[in-house]
């Protein structure tokens, strides 16, 4: 009895033994296949990847020294009309963005090309202002040479100044575009609108469903939450030191060439009334040097822009073109702007508050300018004065500054999780320390 029971224990034992060893086997096979599995998946990764992109998507190449010519040839199809309602939802392809990371948009330029006419013409003018905005782009964090990847493609043809291109050859060559499909998750810059005599406030263009970066919208045309307004360059402004006499010699200076008639004669009656305006336009004997201003009263001459600094406040008057280049001299002299031009879309409105740096003077109000100003506190002057050189350098002192700004709008409308604060876009960072100290205090 007790030998049986000894064989059957042993048999058992033999029996758990064999099995202990399978189980050791078989979790030494998974982590054998697990181990070589992983090592096979980085080898082939590591030479079947992504190296091969890296020679198919070349790098935009903007200073080429030719440049592969285009014919558009008279009957091609031309891109729809621009759409007058577009939000990120209906005229915008989302799903393509996000590959540059959660939070950050992916920007492709299309290759350099001359697109001609038949007749051998070329369909726009490929401007500085425009090479440095392509230029900002490609050394930007958003930059992508892969259109693939891309969540904003950007036509490299110059529509910057309405006067430089041919509407409808540039339409059709916009048709052409390999990923243009109605123009959607498309980038169209712009800041001369219009031609004479109706000078329209939006780019005279069929766009379709691009997102237009334009000046000189009015509340009509501007699409919000989708358009992004920005504001007419001016070379000059960069040349404008920070430098700011001790004392400012005029309340209100006034130097645009281009008002209206009707506004001029406003502001010609205040002139002749009142020390407090100083109204120069452009003088009789230099017609075309820019750099003189002459009174209206008195023809005095003075050096523009350098005496936009005497002034407390400048004026900005609409004109033929809502958006004027000299707002931009203004800011970057540290003159307080009053606005006169009720429907304007001033630049970047989104994120920038513009009651922060200047006046805004309805049209039918020009007669009671003088007071208007009188009314304004020191303390509140003081606090326009010191914000707009802030926002200028910041925001609108070069092409580069100009197109970056831009760019980060459209990205915090694309991903409106990552944006800034109201008082990051609108504060200088020493102030929005504190701020934020006194809060957490």
């Amino acid at each position: 009895m007790a030998a049986e029971w000894l064989l059957k224990t042993g048999k058992h034992s033999k029996y758990i033994s064999y099995r202990k060893i399978l189980y050791h086997r078989f979790f030494v096979g998974l982590l054998l296949f697990i181990v070589i599995s992983l090592v096979f998946t980085v080898v082939f990764n590591e030479f079947s990847g992504s190296s091969p992109r890296i020679d198919v998507y070349q790098t935009v190449n903007l200073d080429a020294t030719s440049v592969a010519a285009i014919k558009v040839s008279a009957g091609s199809l031309e891109a729809p009309p621009r759409v007058g309602n577009c939000t990120y939802s209906d005229c915008f392809d989302v799903y393509r963005c996000g590959r540059g990371g959660h939070d950050k948009i992916t920007i492709y330029i299309y290759p350099l090309r001359d697109y001609q006419t038949e007749t051998g013409n070329s369909i726009s003018q490929f401007s500085k202002e425009f090479y440095l905005i392509l230029d900002t782009i490609k050394h930007s964090k958003y930059y992508t040479p892969n259109p693939e990847e891309a969540c904003i493609l950007v036509p490299s043809i110059d529509t910057l100044n309405q006067h430089s291109f041919s509407s409808k050859h540039v339409s059709q060559a916009l048709q052409s575009l390999p990923h243009w499909n109605n123009g959607e998750n498309h980038l169209i810059f712009n800041m001369l609108p219009g031609t004479a005599p109706n000078y329209n406030t939006v780019i005279d263009l069929n766009t379709s469903k691009a997102i237009i970066a334009g000046a000189g919208f009015n509340t009509w045309t501007f699409r919000y939450g989708f358009d992004v307004s920005i504001p007419v360059y001016s070379p000059m402004a960069e040349k404008i030191d920070s430098t700011q006499p001790e004392e400012k010699k005029y309340l209100i200076i006034s130097t645009q060439l281009n008002i209206p008639q009707h506004y001029l004669e406003e502001l010609q009656n205040i002139a002749s009334s009142s020390n407090d305006l100083l109204l120069l336009g452009r003088c009789k004997t230099e017609n075309t040097d820019f750099s003189k201003r002459c009174e209206y009263t008195t023809g005095r001459q003075f050096e523009y822009p350098s005496i936009l600094k005497e002034g407390m406040f400048c004026l900005v008057v609409r004109s033929a073109r809502l958006t004027q280049a000299i707002l931009m001299d203004i800011l970057a002299s540290q003159c307080i702007p009053i606005v006169i031009a009720d429907s304007v879309v001033m630049p970047f409105n989104s994120h920038i508050d513009w009651n922060k740096l200047a006046l805004f003077l309805p049209e039918n109000n020009i007669k009671s300018l003088v007071k208007i100003v009188y009314s304004v506190s020191k303390e509140r002057r003081g606090e326009l004065y010191w914000q707009l050189r802030w926002a200028f350098d910041r925001y609108f002192a070069s092409i580069e500054k100009i197109t970056l700004t831009a760019l980060e709008i459209i990205n915090e409308k694309v991903f409106p999780l990552a944006a800034r604060m109201y008082e990051e876009w609108n504060m200088p960072e020493h102030l929005f320390k504190i701020c934020l100290a006194i809060q957490d205090s």
